[in-house]
């Protein structure tokens, strides 16, 4: 029976999980998901249980559009999932409905849900760098970086201290971002205007699942990067030749 009306969670990416379930980041896509809910998705076997809803570690039930939040599910594996899955909810346990196939998130939409209003897209000067060479910059002296941080609060509090004292935004709050998107240096430059003004990575890591991207000041002259790598997070802010950087091996 088909369900135009069902809540709707978009899957990102499943960590912290085993054969019973686990931890995710998705996106709500449509409807009001609760916990206590049952979702299944195309080409999975069985349902899952919404067991836990998180936005900046708050607890929170319903999650609407456009929002992305962490979620526990239970009742079976999460590799079943996979990036851009569509999670509809069912009535009950083994109910089935008319399942969505499997789409790619838009990138515009997670801005949204990253807080950041999309100005305009490839808006740069003549002699701005491409995308590319962001993450050139940040490779250029890794042993070297800006800041280290042991947890997602400090990770916020030194990108806010360290940007700002950098002026990397405008005083209206805008600069230049890559899109957080696995092709996010071929869409290009996408300026931005920041609706919170604090703590960004830990809203690009409820809204894309990595608290990783780069961003540069409306002018060009200070870039900013944030990487979760094995070794942890660091912060990357830059205000010397990085445009002119070439690739490291």
């Amino acid at each position: 029976m088909d369900a135009p009306e069902a809540d709707r969670l978009q899957m990102h990416h499943a960590f912290d999980h085993g054969p019973d379930g686990g931890v995710c980041v998705v996106r709500c896509v449509g409807g009001r998901p609760r916990v206590g809910q049952f979702f299944a998705a195309k080409g999975m076997t069985g349902t899952l249980r919404l067991d836990r809803i998180k936005q900046y570690d708050v607890p929170v039930t319903p999650l609407t559009p456009p929002h992305s939040a962490k979620v526990h599910l239970s009742g079976g594996p999460l590799v079943q999932l996979r990036y851009g899955d569509a999670l509809v909810a069912v009535p009950e346990p083994g109910d089935t409905v008319t399942l969505p196939v499997r789409v790619a998130p838009d990138w515009r939409g997670r801005l949204e849900a990253c807080g950041l209003r999309l100005l305009g897209l490839d808006d740069v000067p003549d002699d701005f760098p491409e995308p590319l060479r962001a993450h050139y910059a940040d490779r250029a002296r890794p042993g070297h970086p800006s800041a280290l941080a042991r947890s997602d609060a400090e990770l916020d509090h030194l990108w806010d201290t360290l940007t700002r004292a950098a002026r990397l935004a405008s005083p209206e709050g805008e600069f230049h971002l890559v899109p957080p998107d696995p092709n996010g240096h071929e869409i290009g430059w996408a300026r931005v205007r920041d609706l919170v003004g604090t703590a960004l990575p830990s809203r690009v890591l409820a809204a894309t699942g990595r608290a990783a991207f780069f961003a540069v000041s409306p002018d060009g002259r200070v870039l900013g990067a944030v990487t979760d790598e094995g070794t942890g997070k660091r912060i990357v802010v830059r205000e010397d030749d990085w445009k002119t950087r070439r690739a490291v091996t």
